[in-house]
């Protein structure tokens, strides 16, 4: 950035016909640059005819400009000001460039005495000769505005008036064949804007949140951290500006609210570097449109889970040619250690709510096992045999520590995603209590079986439970990680029917809830066959003892739901329906006809048969 600021200055004490470029990738901090750092630099510089000036620079964004008449109309607003505060008048040659600006504005008002007061004679005068025009956005010009056009106003500007022009664009954003012909004519020099990322947060903090001392104290001191966790994967300055900024609220609301006495406090640091690492990986990944508040590509299936880092290393899946979004998630900001899906940061990041203090409480909770303001006594043991905590252990307490991991697992204590991590602390370190693998790999695989009534269902449970080729002791790895999937399959099965059961319940107890629920596209029921968990005669009661009314919605249901544009999700619904068909056509047989009932009837019994036949396709 000093051979840039070099550059300009070189420029602005020569005397030049020419415009200089800055060019560079959209977001990587061309424009705050200017704005910011360099105009203050230009302010102290001299005009190349007298030394008793300095140089004025104005910013004028060409997007979506129409025409050399708006150009000018904006290089007089920007002017306006200075002429306004300063009580100075436009000199002859500025003036007569952008008078059919000023005339182009609508509303003249108090606008038009600068064009009668163009010609008179004073030394109160800005002239060309004190301006550096910056012209930004060269590429979002409209495309009523003709780039030849443009370029022959800027290039009447450099030769006929002797302004300093610097222009501001993305080269490879410029549509036009004939643009390196015109650049030739106008552009003397053409830089490459190589931001520095550092001097630009130092910039950016100092301006963006000088109101804010403690925030920016913090940001200060995380500095390093920051920018090696966001340079990774960017160097757009608008995202890290934009991750920083919301950032500010979760640093807030935590810092404030967060009373001394909660245990969380005493996690502080640590807290806030994990949530601004996710802050940025979010950012970023929304920001470059990877990511939604819709679609969050799998990154919210999983649990809050902490593999210890050196374990994870040394776990790791083998290398494949096309790694999984997650997979490369996990690289590229988490140095594949695995991270924790904080859903009330994300929500907020993508635009999809507030943030909300109480749900980022409730998710820390969760992630430390914090119950009643006190971290469980098992998993602190947990947390001081860490990589990060273990060394600071005498080797008489890190046997204790370790005797009083395997009596708690003995008991089922730990969540079902922890037992591999538990079977590589106890034999780290050449296996210090001596103890036979294989009873130990059984010991442990009881002891995950007997938590199994406190445990939920894990999405991406093998994900995390990653055993690489080369593990230490990877056969009992493996084993433990096959009883801990079967564990967790159950589970979910277990949940699926109960959720069933209950959806069952509300079909009978309050069927116009039960229908718009299930038929929503943006809920898990309408693409899941649920009704393969109803029992046929219930739901059969439930028809028979309803009125007319009830058993039309009924019929109404049935049609809506399985039609054949779907019906791949909804095929192990079949059994069901085959079922009732049984009773309803043995039903039908025996009905009245020639009433309501009658039709009800013969109609849900032809729906059942069109379904069953879309189900059987």
């Amino acid at each position: 950035m000093q051979n840039l600021k070099e550059i300009v200055e070189y420029y602005l004490k020569s005397n030049t016909n020419y415009a200089l470029m800055i060019t560079g990738e959209w977001g990587i901090g061309k424009t705050y640059y200017f704005k910011n750092i360099l105009s203050k630099d230009i302010c102290k510089i001299s005009t190349s005819n007298d030394e008793s000036k300095k140089y004025r620079p104005i910013l004028v964004s060409l997007f979506g400009l129409k025409s050399v008449e708006e150009i000018q109309s904006e290089i007089f607003l920007c002017l306006y000001p200075i002429l306004k505060s300063n009580k100075l008048k436009l000199g002859a040659s500025i003036g007569k460039a952008v008078t059919k600006g000023i005339l182009h504005l609508k509303g003249l008002g108090e606008y038009i005495k600068y064009i009668e007061e163009i010609n008179v004679n004073t030394n109160e005068l800005i002239n060309f000769e004190e301006l550096v025009l910056c012209f930004d956005d060269l590429e979002r010009i409209s495309e009523n505005l003709k780039l030849e056009e443009l370029i022959g106003y800027i290039n009447s500007l450099v030769e006929n008036e002797n302004v300093k022009v610097i222009i501001i664009a993305n080269e490879n954003k410029i549509d036009s064949a004939n643009y390196h012909i015109l650049k030739e004519k106008v552009v003397g020099n053409s830089i490459e804007f190589i931001a520095n990322i550092f001097d630009t947060f130092d910039s950016l903090i100092e301006i963006k949140f000088s109101g804010f001392p403690i925030y920016q104290s913090f940001l200060k001191e995380n500095k390093n951290f920051i920018l090696e966790v966001f340079s990774k994967k960017s160097r757009n300055i608008r995202i890290l500006s934009y991750c920083l900024s919301y950032f500010q609220n979760v640093f807030s609301e935590i810092k404030v609210n967060l009373t001394s006495d909660n245990i969380l406090r005493q996690k502080e640091s640590e807290i806030f570097q994990m949530l601004l690492r996710f802050s940025i990986a979010i950012s970023i990944e929304y920001k470059e449109g990877k990511i939604s508040f819709t679609n969050r590509e799998t990154l919210d299936d999983s649990s809050y889970i902490i593999l210890d880092s050196f374990f994870e290393k040394n776990n790791l899946p083998k290398e494949k040619e096309e790694k999984t979004y997650k997979e490369q998630f996990n690289i590229n900001y988490f140095d594949n250690n695995g991270w924790t899906y904080f859903k009330s940061i994300y929500d907020f990041l993508t635009g999809g709510n507030i943030f909300r203090l109480t749900n980022i409480l409730d998710e820390l909770n969760k992630y430390y096992n914090i119950e009643q303001n006190v971290i469980l006594p098992h998993y602190e043991v947990l947390n001081s045999l860490n990589y990060q905590n273990c060394f600071k252990l005498t080797d008489l307490e890190y046997l204790e520590l370790t005797k009083k991991l395997i009596d708690y697992t003995d008991k089922g204590l730990y969540d079902i995603s922890n037992y591999l991590t538990i079977f590589h602390f106890i034999t780290r370190f050449n296996n210090p209590l001596n103890f036979n693998l294989e009873n130990l790999e059984k010991r442990i695989v009881k002891g995950m079986k007997k938590g199994k009534p406190h445990y939920k269902h894990t999405g991406s449970l093998d994900f995390y439970l990653s055993v690489n080729e080369n593990s230490e002791f990877k056969t009992h790895l493996i084993k433990i990680k096959e009883e801990a999937l079967k564990i967790n399959d159950e589970i979910l099965m277990e949940e699926k029917k109960s959720i069933a059961t209950d959806l069952e319940e509300k079909c009978y107890e309050n069927f116009a809830e039960f229908y718009t629920e299930i038929l929503r596209t943006d809920k898990d029921y309408f693409f899941n066959p649920i009704m393969k968990d109803f029992k046929s005669y219930r739901f059969y009661t439930f028809f028979l003892n309803g009125n007319n009314e009830k058993k039309w919605e009924i019929i109404r249901f049935i049609q809506n739901r399985y039609k054949k544009y779907q019906n791949h999700y909804l095929k192990l619904d079949l059994a069901f329906f085959e079922e009732l068909e049984k009773r309803v056509e043995k039903k039908c047989s025996k009905i009245k006809k020639g009433n309501l009932s009658g039709f009800l009837f013969n109609e849900l019994h032809k729906v059942i048969k069109e379904t069953i036949e879309i189900l059987k396709t």
